[in-house]
């Protein structure tokens, strides 16, 4: 039987988390007894890549702080250390383990389903058409939500009536931003042209580079990437260029960009986040609590799930009139009354185009974007 009870301890802890190489967690104070934690990262990073990997050991980390949890991270080199690393963890008795990140969805849901008494929470993974185990916690973004915001940014910006989307792998995450990107646009200008390439690799810097550069000969002026390190890539190049950028996942401005500190940082304009940190911080909180949220945890604008980046160095290029606009959008968004027409429900239609000048109603009651805006 899995262990669903809370030992409350009253003394604060600080908890030092170890990597791969089995440094052991230092803890001034007891330690909660019920519960272990640890996080597999994925083979795209570590958990200082700036992206999912990074931000889901922040979430960790500030449950393992909250709940008093002894917790380690492991880092994968190739797709072998998946079942290496889960092992390990679980023969340490770790009994939550978070693994980051759709390449680690099928061996998620293997170990799930032979470790009962384990509880796994899988980041961006959501095991279609597949029965998941009580003790499963799958973990999908509104990925079409935040896209659309950006993307309303980039119709209003573009100056040629061309913007475009780097993609990854097409994927449902990805064919959701990408799309979402392009509804967005068309929502506040229907007259631009989306371009959209999957370039079917999230690690081809040199594919990213080539990608950017073939969008802006055809006069893309406005580039989204959402392809992982060749995104990334791509968007650098393209910025140093002088095109506009738009980042994905987290902050690109801080993480892709270094905080301004590299070529090209004043053509960033934003970037759509996941907020993974809360996700995984609350599937963790579900189960340290006795309620966990087994089945797939949905991560929206209602749910502080997905938001945007601040304009940092492009915040004078940004007019007020945008900012408030991207802001309408968003909470419309939280408060139900615009869709996206990309999340992939078979109901959900493009919005009609906004009328110029004019701003989506936004309902009294619908959430603030200042309780969620990422800082």
């Amino acid at each position: 039987m899995l262990k669903r009870s809370l030992v409350l301890i009253l003394i604060p802890i600080l908890v030092a988390c170890g990597g791969d190489d089995d440094k052991k967690p230092e803890a001034t104070q007891a330690l909660n007894p019920d519960w272990r934690l640890g996080l597999v990262t994925n083979i795209q990073g570590t958990v200082e890549d700036g992206g999912f990997n990074e931000s889901a050991h922040l979430g960790a980390s500030r449950a393992a702080q909250e709940f008093h949890l002894d917790y380690k991270y492991a880092i994968s080199k190739d797709e072998n250390d998946y079942n290496i690393q889960l092992d390990a963890q679980i023969a340490e008795g770790r009994n939550i383990i978070v693994t980051v990140g759709f390449p680690m969805e099928a061996v998620t849901l293997e170990y799930a389903r032979s470790h009962p008494d384990v509880y796994f929470i899988g980041v961006d993974q959501t095991y279609s058409g597949e029965e998941i185990p009580s003790n499963l916690i799958g973990m999908e973004f509104a990925e079409d939500e935040a896209s659309f915001v950006v993307g309303a940014l980039a119709g209003r910006m573009t100056t040629s009536n061309t913007i475009a989307v780097i993609g990854g792998m097409e994927i449902p995450p990805v064919v959701r931003l990408a799309e979402g990107f392009r509804n967005g646009a068309l929502y506040v200008n229907p007259d631009v042209n989306v371009l959209i390439t999957y370039t079917g690799d999230f690690g081809n810097p040199d594919l990213g580079t080539q990608t950017a550069q073939d969008f802006i000969d055809q006069g893309a002026d406005v580039i989204f990437g959402a392809a992982g390190n060749t995104g990334y890539a791509g968007i650098q190049y393209a910025a140093r260029q002088g095109v506009w950028v738009i980042g994905v996942d987290q902050d690109e401005w801080r993480t892709n960009f270094k905080e301004g500190s590299i070529a090209g940082s004043d053509r960033i304009l934003t970037s759509a986040v996941k907020r993974v940190d809360n996700g995984v911080y609350q599937a963790i909180q579900s189960i340290v609590s006795g309620s966990p949220q087994s089945g797939i945890l949905h991560l929206d604008t209602a749910s502080c799930g997905v938001s945007y980046a601040p304009f940092h160095q492009a915040a004078d290029d940004v007019s007020a009139e945008d900012e408030q606009l991207m802001e309408a959008i968003w909470r419309s968004l939280a408060a139900g009354t615009l869709h996206t027409g990309a999340s992939g429900d078979a109901d959900d239609q493009p919005p009609a185009p906004l009328a110029p000048g004019t701003l989506p109603d936004v309902p009294s009651d619908a959430p603030q974007l200042s309780d969620c805006r990422v800082q």
